[in-house]
């Protein structure tokens, strides 16, 4: 009969791909896993993993174990906090956020929850729009803030502020026109969604960069502009949190392109406890101007 257990062990395996790693992750011996794996394709009567030297990767069959086994484990962990909830406020909290919001807007919020809930264990992961989007979808963030609006039926958005893009240059290097842009570098993160928009704008405008350069981080980026390497977009509230506008020219962008919206998503099917339900309130009260 299959259990929890091998279910977890197929899940870090198929995350890892590496038996050694599973291993010491989950402090097992190494013929364990591999012991309890064989054991999971002899019950299932085929072949979840591919063998080759540099591990181990999934099969078709073992993709769409995956997919059903992410399902369980949160069925599981749902059942858990809903027979485990109680008056006393505590239990895990996984969050995500894209780097402008954890710069510029979260970190008050997470300070207030964390004094009036002590015992909720919250964390948070910062990366990009869309890989936090199929993290919630997947189960495994609890909720996150991102650029939105979101289209996906199977997730809840709350809108959570609306804010302005601006275009940042520094203060030596004057910005006459927009054409000018055609001799400037533009400084950006890969990936970056506000990057895609202002090249769409300057694509309709018939302007290109001389020349892009990617970095990893928005300090390392505020730096450089700083220094006069090139010009980036942000939003203004990073600005303002960054305490640069003295060091920099900002730029307002036309409407269309301007306004950008934070919402915070969950999945619809997603069991909020009372660690959760307090934090959404919080989330709400945030911007008077939200949208219910």
């Amino acid at each position: 009969m299959m259990e929890i257990r091998d279910l977890w062990i197929f899940k870090e395996l198929a995350e890892n791909g590496n038996t050694t790693k599973t291993a010491e992750k989950l402090n097992y011996v190494q013929s364990n896993i591999t012991g309890r794996i064989k054991k999971l394709e002899s019950e299932l009567q085929t072949q979840l993993f591919y063998r080759h030297a540099r591990g181990v990767s999934l099969t078709s069959k073992g993709t769409l174990l995956l997919s059903y086994t992410d399902q369980i484990l949160h069925l599981i962990d749902t059942t858990k906090k809903a027979v485990q909830d109680s008056e006393i406020i505590r239990g895990p909290l996984y969050l995500g956020a894209n780097e402008t919001t954890a710069s510029a807007r979260l970190p008050a919020l997470l300070a207030s929850y964390n004094q009036r809930y002590p015992e909720v264990d919250l964390s948070l992961k910062i990366g990009e729009t869309h890989p936090l989007i199929n993290d919630v979808l997947n189960y495994k963030l609890d909720g996150a803030f991102v650029v939105g609006p979101v289209q996906d039926d199977d997730l809840i958005q709350t809108p959570v502020m609306e804010e302005e893009l601006v275009l940042i240059t520094d203060q030596r290097h004057s910005l006459l026109s927009w054409t000018d842009l055609k001799y400037r570098t533009l400084l950006t993160r890969p990936s970056c969604i506000y990057r895609k928009r202002l090249e769409q704008w300057l694509q309709e405008e018939g302007i290109f960069p001389r020349k892009i350069m990617e970095f990893g981080t928005l300090e390392s980026i505020i730096g450089c502009v700083k220094a006069g390497l090139g010009v980036s977009i942000t939003t203004q509230s990073l600005v303002k949190q960054y305490q640069v506008e003295r060091d920099l020219n900002l730029h307002s962008l036309p409407p269309k392109y301007s306004n950008v919206s934070t919402v915070f998503i969950r999945r619809e099917d997603t069991f909020v406890d009372r660690a959760y339900k307090n934090f959404l309130s919080m989330v709400k009260q945030q911007d008077p101007a939200k949208i219910e």
